[in-house]
């Protein structure tokens, strides 16, 4: 038997783990550990020619694997020079737009403007693509191999809010259905605790 290490990114919970567990153990690894927040996953394998087919399994379901000296360099390279990060990107991207969303909430401020239904719409829409393309995608993969991930209920929760703001816009009285600023907070403040979740663990 010989052991494989990976490192793989991508996981965001503890059913992201048992999603990769279960797809190894079905293929005949022995001896497998998956750690959620480092990214590291090893096992134990009695041909070693299956590693590519695995790792086209497991990149399949929406996660990156680094394997062999990659996997080593992509540690050091995470730890040492702390490149801005797929979360702090896709959050100071969102960041933006949120805040203006939210901005309607403070009493003290009057722009009358940011009340328009269509406005809130287009300044929600990018933060909107952006989460459905990280944790639409991640979600659909996991209910794909058959262990729902904390992203399913990210995506239903930012999908309801921002479907159902829409539909608002194309009725007589749009204001009643407006929850744009719900819809972004949710998928801004995610990549937040992601960010900070990644900063922790490469500390």
């Amino acid at each position: 038997m010989e052991k494989i290490a990976w490192k793989v990114d991508g996981m965001t919970c503890a059913n992201c783990a048992l999603n990769i567990n279960k797809t190894l153990a079905n293929k005949g690894m022995t001896n497998i550990s998956v750690n959620a927040i480092s990214g590291d996953v090893s096992f134990e394998t009695a041909d070693t020619a299956v590693e590519t087919e695995l790792i086209k399994k497991i990149e399949g379901l929406g996660y990156k694997v680094h394997s062999g000296d990659a996997a080593h360099n992509h540690s050091h390279h995470s730890h040492e020079h702390g490149t801005m990060s797929k979360y702090m990107l896709r959050f100071w991207i969102s960041l933006p737009f949120t805040l203006l969303l939210m901005l309607h909430m403070i009493p003290s401020v009057h722009l009358h403007w940011l009340m328009q239904p269509w406005v809130q719409f287009g300044l929600a829409l990018p933060v909107f693509i952006i989460g459905m393309e990280y944790f639409g995608k991640s979600a659909f993969n996991s209910i794909r191999g058959g262990v729902p991930n904390m992203d399913v209920l990210i995506t239903i929760g930012s999908f309801a809010a921002f479907a159902y703001s829409t539909y608002g816009l194309f009725t007589p009285k749009p204001e009643d259905f407006l929850f744009f600023e719900t819809a972004a907070s949710i998928i801004t403040i995610v990549f937040f605790g992601n960010w900070l979740e990644d900063v922790s663990v490469n500390s």
